[in-house]
């Protein structure tokens, strides 16, 4: 009892002592602990603050920012404004010191990274066959050998070919009044060649691609060729120095071949002449742009009744030769050149048998270069040297690393993965893809010049596109691998057979589609994980972000978020932002082709798209003089405006959840300026002229120049990250703006 006494009287001492104060004390006491618990806050956040601060101005010492800094300093040319010319200033170091080597057209980031890949490669190849080794690499490695096997090329000179010409019925520039005309007939040289292993789309080109309106099926379509000189040269004949280089090449070759010089000349005339006439009736790159302008299905009975020179039902049936994928009258197919398969069958019968097989031997010949003596591969190096400006041939091991890479791309992956891809890089740039496609999505929804229901289907097109990244699961499978190369053999015999061998092997996996509905999870149909590029699929609508790319200037785990946002962040927001593109904007969620775009959105597009076309139009690549085609460059202009705008947020993002980055070790400049830095360092390209005046006619792409330029200059970000005032070249005052 007297202990609760007790208690009792402290409680009420207490509360006296409280009930005591007045009511301005009571006040007062309130305050004083509201300000300490303020003054405690303040003192918590500018601590964190402190840290941050502190943080973002230590410097990165770790290997990989230790070499990412060296490489940016060897690069950069700092005497240069930013604002004037951020190519030059980010790129102007390496554009001064390197050297472009004789047998290169171009020193780049991606040759360099192909460099790398290429020593990877070549000691994979030259490993010893093993016990352990499985069926396929045993064949890889067998066809290297075989390649590089130059004593043996050199000591069956041109018997393998010339004995093979003959079984292809002769080659009348070389046989001269000896070649029987009689027997010629270009599309029974069309099925000879199908079932040779060679080319027999040199006529008529039959691709096997998913519907375009339906991506669920495979489709056959019908279409022009590929020539092998640039449209637009071709139609100034010989007075293009390229048309020219080409002719004497095959004047050449015939005469190493054993033709008279004089009427070697006079048969090439002929060639030159049929070659203009396909390039007067086929579509430039420009036109093939409108993706329904391509889109022409029919039956093969109507297709027949469209353009009923040729008897398509046995040509058809003759090319593909599989019993599963044979076609009947009542098989859909699509003309994708309907101007040109409507006149290729009246130029053929119009033209000499004799220019028309020369075509085709000049072609097969070509085709079997790397294995032929070097009185062949020397005369196509000078060729090469008009073209590309390259002045030697490659290393016969780089050579034959190149072909058997492509050769067996399934085969020489799985090699590559197991070996050199750490699975770490996978899970890192699968987060970077969710990272920028969740930008991208916010761009869409801030968009002011689309209507609500064409922007909430772009953003669930934008929802759905699948990532692929570094390479499949079944790569590291060996029963897969096996099973994939199952129908593949490597007789005894020349390398010339092994090629057909494999040509054969890969046309009739190709075929056999024809067979089947496709299949989006089909692992082989992914891009090969030795390749250094990404890719947008618009059929299925996923990206592709293969393993080999994800390294050198591009991506390094041990390195500034800052860089890698800049470098594999921006090419994967390149092929994100490609889905809505000139062209992927017209395939809907599926990959199919769909008008979904309101006719006020889809206006506004096109004023937009205008404008870039408008401002690439007006650059001129200074080192030969040539403006850029802004037509033909658009998609690739809008995704990289695109792409770069979307990892930058996504890197700030990024900033906000992590807290921001150091510097780097001898480097001035903030995270947020490396992030530009590190996209213009993916360009820092030195080309030879002979080669950008090539691309200039014929590449998609903008020069590497312009893929800087042309998309910084369009963002504010960019020009308040580096302080460039209105006005001057990379802040000016038009900017465009599809993204």
């Amino acid at each position: 009892m007297a202990h609760e006494s007790n208690d009792t009287a402290r409680r009420n001492r207490n509360s006296s002592w409280w009930k005591r104060r007045t009511s301005l004390e009571r006040k007062g006491v309130i305050l004083l602990i509201v300000a300490l618990i303020i003054i405690i806050a303040l003192i918590i956040a500018l601590a964190i603050i402190a840290h941050k601060k502190s943080k973002s101005e230590e410097t990165c010492n770790t290997p990989g920012c230790v070499k990412a800094a060296s490489k940016i300093i060897t690069n950069l040319n700092p005497k240069l404004d930013p604002c004037t010319d951020f190519y030059e200033f980010a790129c102007g170091g390496f554009i001064r010191e390197t050297i472009i080597p004789d047998d290169k057209m171009e020193v780049s980031p991606f040759t360099e990274a192909g460099d790398t890949l290429e020593q990877q490669l070549r000691a994979l190849y030259e490993s010893p066959i093993t016990k352990d080794d499985i069926r396929p690499f045993v064949l890889l490695k067998t066809f290297y050998q075989s390649c590089m096997n130059v004593s043996a090329i050199e000591v069956n000179g041109l018997m393998p070919i010339n004995d093979f010409i003959k079984k292809l019925g002769g080659f009348p520039i070389v046989e001269n009044m000896n070649w029987n005309e009689n027997s010629f007939d270009w599309q029974q040289s069309m099925y000879i060649f199908r079932r040779s292993g060679l080319n027999y789309n040199k006529f008529i080109k039959l691709d096997i691609l998913p519907d375009m309106k339906n991506s669920s099926r495979i489709l056959l379509y019908i279409d022009q060729p590929e020539l092998d000189i640039n449209k637009e040269n071709i139609l100034l004949g010989t007075e293009d120095e390229t048309v020219e280089a080409y002719s004497e090449l095959l004047v050449d070759l015939a005469v190493l071949m054993g033709a008279d010089k004089s009427f070697a000349k006079y048969e090439v005339k002929n060639l030159i002449d049929f070659l203009q006439k396909l390039a007067n009736v086929s579509q430039s790159d420009e036109e093939r742009r409108d993706r329904a302008s391509l889109y022409n299905p029919m039956t093969v009975n109507e297709l027949q009744q469209k353009y009923p020179t040729i008897y398509w039902l046995e040509y058809l049936n003759n090319i593909l030769i599989l019993p599963e994928s044979r076609v009947t009258s009542k098989t859909e197919v699509s003309v994708h050149s309907p101007q040109f398969i409507g006149a290729i069958d009246g130029i053929l019968q119009h033209t000499s048998k004799r220019v028309l097989a020369n075509y085709l031997i000049f072609d097969a010949i070509r085709s079997f270069e790397l294995f032929m003596p070097d009185a062949i591969r020397n005369r196509e190096q000078q060729y090469t040297a008009v073209v590309t400006g390259a002045q030697a041939r490659e290393s016969r091991w780089s050579e034959c690393v190149s072909k058997t890479t492509s050769s067996f791309d399934i085969a020489s992956s799985s090699m590559y993965v197991r070996k050199h891809f750490d699975p770490e890089s996978k899970k890192t740039a699968e987060i970077m893809v969710d990272d920028i496609r969740n930008e991208f999505i916010e761009i869409l929804k801030q968009t002011d010049w689309m209507d609500g229901k064409t922007k909430e289907t772009a953003i669930k097109k934008a929802k759905a596109i699948k990532p692929h990244i570094g390479y499949a699961d079944e790569l590291l499978d060996n029963s897969k691998i096996n099973g994939h190369y199952s129908a593949l053999t490597l007789i005894p015999g020349s390398c010339i057979d092994h090629v057909r061998n494999i040509t054969l092997f890969d046309r009739n996996l190709e075929i056999e589609l024809l067979s089947r509905k496709f299949d989006p999870s089909d692992w082989r149909a992914r891009y090969a994980a030795t390749e250094i590029n990404a890719a947008y699929a618009g059929y299925e609508n996923s990206i592709q972000i293969p393993a080999a790319i994800l390294q050198n200037v591009f991506y390094n785990k041990e390195r500034l978020q800052a860089l890698n946002y800049g470098g594999i962040g921006y090419f994967i927001g390149h092929e994100i932002t490609h889905g809505f593109d000139d062209q992927g904007r017209k395939l809907n969620i599926d990959g199919n082709l769909e008008d979904w775009w309101a006719e006020d959105t889809n206006n506004a597009f096109l004023k937009k798209a205008k404008c870039i076309i408008e401002q690439y139009s007006n650059y001129t690549a200074p080192e030969v003089n040539i403006p850029i085609n802004g037509e033909l460059t658009q998609g690739e202009n809008i995704a990289d405006n695109g792409g770069i705008k979307e990892a930058y947020l996504a890197y700030n993002a990024w900033v906000k959840r992590n807290g921001p980055e150091q510097k780097l070790p001898g480097l001035k400049y903030s995270p947020k300026q490396l992030f530009w830095i590190s996209v213009a360092n993916c360009w820092c390209t030195k080309e030879r002229v002979e080669y950008l005046s090539s691309a200039l006619a014929t590449d998609e792409h903008s020069p590497a120049r312009f893929r800087i330029i042309g998309p910084l200059s369009n963002f504010e970000d960019f020009a308040t990250d580096f302080n460039c005032p209105l006005g001057t070249r990379m802040n000016p005052k038009h900017k465009c703006k599809v993204w």
